[in-house]
Parts: structure tokens; sequence; C-alpha cells
């Protein structure tokens, strides 16, 4: 049975009131964000988060003014390994 990452994600957000900050882990690189609820299912299997700041892969925070941000950012679910929400915990840039 193949477990679906963005459905707990979705989920996660929902059981946390609606808070939408979260970080990401894949292999290569981690990235902090706003989920951006995909609810008509358009971008199946991709999570958009929205004012995304790519880091360092699994270092403590360490995004900084040269992190690479962008607008958008889609990530296939199949390279999510973990994730977080963050509430009120953020990146400090």
């Amino acid at each position: 049975m193949s477990v679906n990452i963005l459905d707990r994600i979705y989920k996660a957000v929902d059981m946390s009131g609606g808070v939408t900050d979260i970080v990401i882990f894949t292999e290569s690189f981690k990235a902090y964000g706003n989920v951006v609820n995909d609810n008509k299912g358009a971008l199946k299997d991709i999570l958009t988060l929205k004012n995304a700041t790519i880091c360092h892969h699994f270092d403590e925070c360490s995004c900084n003014i040269e992190s690479p941000k962008y607008e958008w950012l889609n990530v296939n679910e199949e390279k999510i390994i973990a994730f977080s929400i963050l509430g009120y915990m953020s990146c400090e840039n």
C-alpha cells in the first residue's frame, strides 16, 4: 500500500488549525514555504509552496539572504522524504 504524502500534508495543515508554514525535506534540499492547498486536484502528485526558500539539506536553520527564493515552487510528491508544519517557528533570514 503506497503512502500519499500529499494527503498527509494537507491533513496535518487541517489539524494545525490552518497553519500553512511548512518545511519539506528531499534527498537533496529542504524548502520552507506556505502550502498551497490544491483542493481540486489540478496538480496531481505535486506539492506547491508559495514564497519558498531552498536551503541546504538537513543543516540546522541555514537559510540566509543568499538562499534561493521562489514565489512558487512545485515539488514532486515522490521526492518528499519528510515534512513538518512550522506554526510560529520559522527560519531566521
